[in-house]
């Protein structure tokens, strides 16, 4: 009876076996297919762009979501002859890169002396950050806005370069205090020792352990100030302060009907961020992934 019952199990077993890679088999592939159809959903616009930047008016009306058939620069050179970009680039590069440097000084000096030092008061301090940081910036445009009129800065780039810095502060102290916590304070106990002081602790200690945060930190800044509108829209008025967005903001009611010339403005818009981000993908990569887990 074993030996029948053995004979007859075998063929069982086998089945089931089957069954089971045939499931995950068919679980892989949906789970391809969904991840296949997420992909395309992201990629296909930045490809509607592109195709739209490189074609011809009339091949854009024949086919807008096509492949292009006719490729011309005409829309790039036109994007720098007309809508001026590289003067646009250059004037958000004036106002984006004063106040990334001024936010990441500030949040390491910050962030450093909320995590390592004893004072009183330190943990309503890292409160009011964070309660900083559930603000929208449209509800505060308005006192913002009296405040750069009264100290004569609208039309000035300082005043979008403070403003920036003052908004992007208090996310910035918080991202850079969650990476501050994981240096241990021996380092630093034995820094003291040696006889460093706070700033050359910070400089010679913390900052190179945290650089994937650091580097996380600037990055996401800069992303986040090229592509602010409404603040550069309110603050820099003049046609000659305009930044990059706003400049082609404008300039898309007036090439409204040759979309090729706004999307190689956009496309070209995306090149210093692009930049940022590819030269710093490993560390933003690790530094997110660092600060997910703390």
């Amino acid at each position: 009876m074993s030996t029948d019952a053995a004979r007859l199990a075998g063929p069982r077993f086998r089945q089931a076996g089957k069954a089971r890679r045939i499931g995950r088999l068919g679980g892989a592939l949906a789970l391809w297919l969904i991840l296949a159809t997420i992909a395309l959903s992201t990629l296909y616009p930045l490809f509607f762009l592109v195709a739209t930047a490189l074609r011809t008016t009339q091949d854009y009306r024949l086919s807008p979501a096509g492949i292009p058939h006719e490729l011309t620069l005409d829309n790039i050179h036109l994007a720098f002859s007309e809508v001026e970009i590289g003067k646009l680039a250059l004037n958000s590069l004036m106002v984006v890169v004063p106040a990334v440097i001024i936010v990441t000084v500030f949040a390491c000096l910050a962030a450093y002396a909320l995590v390592h030092f004893r004072f009183p008061l330190r943990r309503s301090a890292l409160v009011v950050v964070v309660a900083l940081m559930a603000l929208p910036p449209a509800v505060v445009l308005i006192p913002i806005f009296k405040v750069v009129l009264e100290a004569g800065l609208l039309n000035n780039r300082l005043g979008l370069i403070l403003v920036y810095s003052a908004l992007n502060l208090p996310f910035s102290i918080f991202l850079m205090a969650s990476f501050m916590r994981s240096v241990p304070d021996e380092l630093l106990n034995a820094a003291r020792i040696d006889g460093a002081g706070p700033l050359r602790t910070l400089w010679s200690v913390v900052i190179p352990l945290v650089r994937p945060g650091l580097l996380t930190l600037v990055t996401l800044n800069f992303l986040f100030m090229w592509n602010e509108f409404l603040y550069a829209l309110v603050i820099l008025q003049k046609e000659t302060n305009r930044t990059i967005m706003v400049g082609i903001a404008q300039f898309q009611s007036h090439w409204e009907k040759n979309l090729g010339v706004v999307s190689a403005g956009l496309l070209l818009s995306m090149i210093p961020p692009l930049l940022i981000f590819l030269f710093f993908q490993r560390d933003l990569a690790r530094g997110l992934t660092s600060g997910a887990v703390k």
